[in-house]
């Protein structure tokens, strides 16, 4: 616990919200394949590939409508077909965008589609975050949605991890999107302490109170 109280403490003072850095401390146990990645809706230079492991040995391609370029920034994830052949990426990154796509369903079996059999998909969904629009903000997913969203879309199998913690932290979450930076760093010691507390006398409360969820999926 010590190691990421540490990291989160140090991301905070670097200006990420609580919620973007217990994503980024959780995928520092994930490492990319070393053939081609596809990071759809990446976006310019994110936080997260400075955690994930092999970053500087995979072929990484990012695909973004507002800050790709060329094919890459004409592609509509709502209707238009990812450009590549059928099972021919060694891995997906799906972070931080399956929330701003209205018709997801047709994305993730865009993902699939493009996937090498056995190969991964490593997402991330926020859920009880404030409004974010990216051009748009359409859902929150419970683990549970996510889990009939990947079956129904032929995935063979789906690992969710929740993010988050306690009542205390989902606060301190919301507290950190206004106040500045100073103040967040300030006052996690305290936040991660009384959310720990209670955590030990209603372990049940991380699961009611996610701030995400980060899901690893198998073709």
């Amino acid at each position: 616990m010590y190691p990421m109280f540490i990291g989160v403490w140090k991301q905070l003072a670097a200006g990420k919200t609580p919620l973007r850095a217990l994503m980024n401390q959780a995928l520092s146990a994930h490492t990319l394949s070393t053939g081609v990645v596809v990071d759809l809706g990446g976006g310019k230079n994110p936080s997260y590939l400075n955690f994930l492991k092999g970053v500087k040995e995979a072929t990484l391609q990012t695909i973004d409508m507002q800050h790709g370029v060329g094919e890459a920034r004409l592609i509509d994830f709502e209707k238009d077909m990812l450009p590549y052949v059928d099972n021919s990426v060694d891995q997906v990154l799906m972070l931080n965008v399956l929330e701003h796509i209205y018709n997801h369903e047709f994305f993730v079996q865009e993902t699939r589609r493009i996937l090498k059999d056995g190969s991964t998909v490593i997402g991330f969904v926020p859920f009880l975050i404030n409004y974010h629009a990216d051009p748009h903000d359409y859902f929150r997913y419970t683990h549970e949605a996510l889990k009939r969203i990947f079956a129904d879309t032929g995935f063979t199998e789906s690992r969710i991890e929740t993010i988050g913690g306690g009542p205390m932290l989902l606060n301190f979450n919301t507290i950190a999107s206004f106040a500045p930076r100073l103040v967040t760093t300030i006052l996690w010691p305290f936040y991660y302490a009384l959310d720990c507390s209670l955590l030990r006398i209603k372990p049940g409360f991380k699961k009611r109170f996610p701030l995400g969820y980060l899901f690893v999926l198998t073709k």
